[in-house]
């Protein structure tokens, strides 16, 4: 009886610990890697609309890498370097740096000096919150789409995506505003779009959605993996 009442306390020990790790697997932290060595490579194209100008035209390579971490809080927060080049036999610029740490449930990259809640664990359909929590942009709703949906960039096939629409402002009067990422399990940030332009509103083009200023941008995922 001894006996058997150790093995029913390892059954129930192991079930214990079996589902702690479950919950974390399954939280979706997968989506976002986040350990030293870790890179991405993307292909961008970007339009720069500025006033009373031509529209600047840009298409690069974009790669961000994690290059360092430090403890912060009860959790750790990451550097993350982000270069550019615009052709394959260009030297690496370096743009600027990021971080990246986690706040609870919270996924938080901050954008230069600007901290934006990327994602919020556990992933699940229909969730919602909000992106400017941590600075002082205003509300921001963004929410998770199509999860579990299998996508296709640059040649390569991700099983496991799920989409963060973060704005989709249709005014076609004042401001037009649509901004989504994509995220594949295990690979990061696959798919960025970003639209957001500012359109006149005199008298002689109110309606006409003639671009003052404003940017369009799209990044593809073109190379993964950690060194």
């Amino acid at each position: 009886m001894k006996h058997f009442v150790n093995f029913l306390l390892f059954l129930a020990l192991f079930a214990g610990c079996h589902g702690e790790e479950t919950s974390v697997l399954d939280s979706g932290a997968a989506y976002f890697p986040l350990q030293t060595g870790v890179y991405q490579v993307y292909t961008v194209h970007e339009v720069r609309y500025q006033d009373s100008a031509e529209p600047e035209v840009l298409n690069y390579e974009l790669m961000t890498e994690v290059v360092d971490s430090f403890p912060s809080g009860d959790s750790h927060t990451f550097v993350l370097h982000r270069s550019r080049r615009f052709a394959e036999a260009d030297p690496w610029e370096v743009l600027d740096t990021w971080s990246v740490r986690r706040e609870g449930n919270k996924l938080v990259v901050s954008e230069g000096n600007v901290p934006i809640v990327k994602l919020l664990f556990p992933v699940r359909a229909g969730t919602q919150w909000n992106g400017n929590t941590y600075n002082s942009m205003g509300e921001d709703i963004f929410a998770y789409e199509d999860i579990g949906r299998r996508m296709e960039f640059n040649g390569m096939t991700f099983e496991n995506t799920m989409t963060v629409e973060q704005e989709f402002n249709e005014d076609l009067i004042v401001h037009y505003d649509a901004r989504k990422e994509v995220y594949a399990h295990g690979a990061g940030l696959v798919y960025k779009e970003v639209t957001q332009l500012n359109y006149c509103t005199e008298d002689h083009c109110l309606g006409q959605q003639e671009i003052e200023n404003g940017t369009e941008l799209k990044m593809e995922i073109r190379e993964y993996g950690e060194y």
